[in-house]
């Protein structure tokens, strides 16, 4: 499990309420700056452009690359055809989908389960994804904590929210040469502005951003992309995709390399930390992974989704702000504390995890595969001890 860091503004003692009010405050404050800061704009120019760069390097074409990289986000020619334009663009998009996204956040517990199941999936079940597996066409997932998460490019960074937007139509190039639209789910990342990742090239950004007057906001933007419903991924594909990680890894440490001979420190963590505990992303597609486990494990009976109270203060501030003021509460349901699970009939001395896994389940009614998390849950008589390990931290209460 990644480290936790005590240290952010978003994280402390969890509650309902407070997680709620931060999750609304953070989307309030991360929309308006997306929406008017320059230095927004200058921070997605460097994604933009090294992304491009990256793009380059596997394919050897330019406009290739730049047909990737724009079409990968939901963007048809003609393109914008500066980087200043393209980050215009495209921080604009996220502003506006920002503000009108259903607002989702995860208690601990939930977000341990989501992060377990996202590690069981793999390319082959993200095929399996429909528009129905979505609880809303649109929403922002607000985690608990700030995950460390090892980009394909061995960058760390620490994921604190998700953002998805459908449908989008994602244009893709077919056998014959011409262009087709996929209906896809348009996915943004966020990292947590206060938390214990903190390499030179970001401080350098924070410490413009508040010369600049418009201080960085809770959520920091990290990457949008788009990926298709139900899509197959060939053979051709999945080379390429290994190909594209290589080049990742390769140019992500060539980039550290300078800027440790420059004197830069771009691995920088503070906080609880030790090298080994982050998740690594090996095939760039955690982001997706964690939403579609969030999502499927939304329409399982494991969780239960309930509505944060809205009071008056938090009315006031999200009609000022023309967003929704509703947040929806996700977590594990609590287990029934009469029923016995497995124990009928034998005297156990203990309560212990099943451990939660995956299956791909028929739904001869819809003709299609779903994916099924089973468990976790607790087994043996409600007022016996626990036994420990990893799960058990992630479900007691």
């Amino acid at each position: 499990m990644a480290s936790r860091n005590s240290g952010s503004k978003l994280t402390g003692h969890w509650s309902l309420a407070r997680a709620a009010r931060a999750a609304r405050e953070a989307r309030i404050a991360t929309a308006a700056h997306l929406r008017d800061a320059p230095i927004a704009r200058r921070w997605e120019l460097s994604k933009l452009a090294t992304a491009h760069h990256m793009q380059v390097r596997q394919t050897g074409d330019r406009d290739v690359a730049r047909a990737l990289l724009f079409s990968g986000m939901g963007y048809r020619e003609p393109y914008p055809e500066t980087w200043e334009d393209a980050s215009e663009l495209v921080v604009g998009d996220e502003a506006r989908y920002l503000a009108e996204a259903e607002l989702y956040v995860l208690s601990p517990q939930m977000c341990d389960v989501v992060i377990a199941a996202a590690q069981t999936l793999t390319i082959d079940d993200l095929e399996l994804m429909t528009a129905e597996d979505l609880p809303s066409p649109t929403g922002l997932v607000m985690l608990p904590h700030p995950v460390l998460v090892k980009a394909v490019n061995g960058h760390l960074g620490d994921d604190r929210a998700f953002h998805w937007n459908s449908p989008i139509d994602r244009p893709t190039m077919g056998r014959n040469g011409r262009w087709r639209d996929l209906p896809a789910v348009r996915v943004a990342s966020y990292h947590d502005t206060n938390g214990p990742v903190r390499p030179d090239s970001f401080q350098d950004v924070a410490a413009r951003a508040r010369a600049q007057g418009t201080p960085l906001p809770p959520l920091l933007l990290d990457a949008v992309r788009l990926t298709p419903f139900g899509y197959h991924v060939t053979g051709e594909q999945r080379e390429a995709l290994d190909e594209f990680a290589d080049v990742a890894r390769r140019t992500g440490q060539r980039l550290r390399d300078m800027s440790a001979e420059a004197g830069r420190d771009e691995d920088k963590v503070i906080g609880e930390y030790r090298p080994g505990d982050e998740i690594v992303d090996h095939d760039d597609t955690f982001n997706i992974r964690f939403l579609y486990a969030f999502w499927r494990l939304c329409a399982q009976p494991t969780t239960v989704t309930s509505e944060a109270p809205t009071g008056h203060a938090a009315q006031v501030l999200a009609d000022r702000a023309g967003v929704s003021p509703e947040v929806r509460v996700v977590q594990l349901r609590h287990p029934d504390a009469n029923r016995v699970d497995g124990a009928a009939g034998r005297d156990w001395k203990h309560r212990w995890p099943v451990r939660m896994h995956k299956v791909r389940q028929w739904y001869p009614s819809e003709q299609r595969h779903k994916v099924i998390m089973r468990g976790p849950y607790i087994k043996g008589p409600a007022d016996k001890p626990l036994l420990g390990g990893e799960v058990v931290r992630g479900l007691t209460r």
